[in-house]
């Protein structure tokens, strides 16, 4: 992940139905599959409520910190 000359790690770590996202090691949110449908949060701030993929709703999240794959 980059953002303008910077380079940032991301992480995922799968837990179940729940997908916990870090950046440098960092948490920042998680993603929920429910029933086929994806939702990344970002605390308790919803991000993107029904994504049709996981790398759907992980971009939308990593947009929203102004961080691009």
């Amino acid at each position: 992940m980059s953002k303008k000359n910077q380079s940032f790690a991301v992480s995922l770590k799968k837990e179940g139905d729940l997908v916990k996202v870090f950046v440098d090691e960092r948490e920042i949110g998680q993603i929920e599959e429910n029933q086929g449908t994806f939702a990344g949060t970002l605390g308790k701030q919803v991000v993107i409520a029904s994504a049709q993929s996981e790398d759907e709703a992980l971009q939308a999240m990593l947009a929203s910190y102004n961080l691009y794959y």
